[in-house]
């Protein structure tokens, strides 16, 4: 085995505790999900250079860094799309498919979001024993699902950053401060830590998502192993009691992350107790509210850039008879229809 000093390391190891020198092996690397590699940053600028530290902060690579990485699958039809390699070995190139760490072969680029970071690989990370990490050495124990009923919210969306997340930020800190308790999850995605940040800022705690369950994406092609991990999340929240669970499920409902898969799952799907859409038309409102209907949930309110303004709010009512409410201001409405539904499954 050979030493060598890391110069950043990235989100993707939060759990993994690694210390700035890593021990690496040069032989029989693992080309598999989650496999810990270290690599060589070849490019800087011009590229998609920006770095999710593990302590939090977003900063950059620059030529010559050598970071950890963890293999791993992308599928974001407005960013990049990647996938581990049929096989790795020391030199192959490969590239940063997210800021925190997770690097693949390219399979996909959307332009405007810039050139996608070629690194080399070092060696894979091992042990004191010489075997390679795998994210999933750092995963959450399996816990039963308690007795306890906890009412449950999900926040879902009609495609990427359309205000999931800044709507259940708003709950969080406004539920907080009327004495009650918030944990939050984020079930699906790729990972990255800014969102899980924002949630504890606004006041829920604890917040988890499936990096605790040893999974760099939920796009991995595997919905059993992404729905085992969701509902491993879920129960880890509900027998701390919490007062609300907020669910945040990254991309889609439509796409290649496993939202459909999880939503579908009957154990998860009687736990959710209403649905926060963000959407940024009306299109995808009437899309979103059907699919949901055929996994047999109901829209709760309607939230994102279609209601940011006072006509999407009354056109909400008008084509779909549902209440909205712009995630820019005040969520009275929002919050009357949240603790309705935490005082009707208390009552239950």
């Amino acid at each position: 085995m050979k030493k060598i000093t890391l110069d950043k390391i990235p989100s993707i190891f939060k759990n993994a505790g690694l210390k700035k020198t890593v021990a690496i092996t040069k032989k029989n690397l693992l080309a598999q999900e989650g496999a810990f590699i270290a690599v060589e940053i070849l490019e800087s600028e011009g590229f998609k250079q920006e770095l999710d530290y593990a302590h939090g902060r977003l900063g950059l690579t620059v030529k010559g860094d050598i970071i950890p990485a963890v293999l791993g699958y992308r599928k974001a039809p407005v960013e990049f799309a990647g996938g581990v390699p049929k096989s790795v070995k020391v030199g192959d190139e490969l590239y940063l498919l997210c800021e925190s760490g997770l690097v693949g072969e390219i399979q996909g680029v959307f332009p405007a979001w810039g050139v996608p970071l070629k690194v080399k690989i070092l060696g894979g990370i091992v042990d004191d024993q010489g075997k390679q990490l795998k994210l999933s050495d750092y995963s959450l124990p399996k816990v039963s699902k308690p007795k306890d009923k906890i009412p449950t919210i999900a926040f879902i969306g009609t495609r990427m950053d359309c205000g999931k997340t800044t709507m259940a930020c708003k709950v969080a800190h406004a539920l907080k401060q009327q004495g009650k308790k918030v944990s939050a999850a984020k079930l699906t995605g790729v990972a990255f830590t800014q969102d899980l940040y924002k949630l504890k800022e606004y006041g829920a705690k604890p917040v988890v998502d499936f990096m605790d369950m040893g999974l760099p994406s939920t796009s991995n092609g595997n919905p059993e192993k992404v729905v085992a991990a969701a509902q491993n999340l879920i129960n880890h929240l509900a027998k701390d009691k919490p007062d609300l669970i907020i669910l945040e499920f990254g991309d889609s409902i439509l796409g290649e992350y496993h939202v459909t898969d999880i939503l579908q799952d009957p154990e998860i799907n009687q736990q959710i107790d209403g649905v926060i859409l963000a959407a940024y038309d009306f299109c995808g409102v009437k899309g979103a509210q059907a699919l949901l209907q055929d996994l047999n949930l109901d829209i709760s309110l309607v939230t994102g850039p279609v209601v940011n303004s006072q006509i999407g709010v009354e056109l909400v009512d008008k084509y779909f008879g549902l209440p909205a409410e712009s995630n820019q201001g005040e969520i009275e409405t929002t919050l009357k229809v949240i603790n309705q539904i935490i005082k009707t499954k208390e009552t239950s």
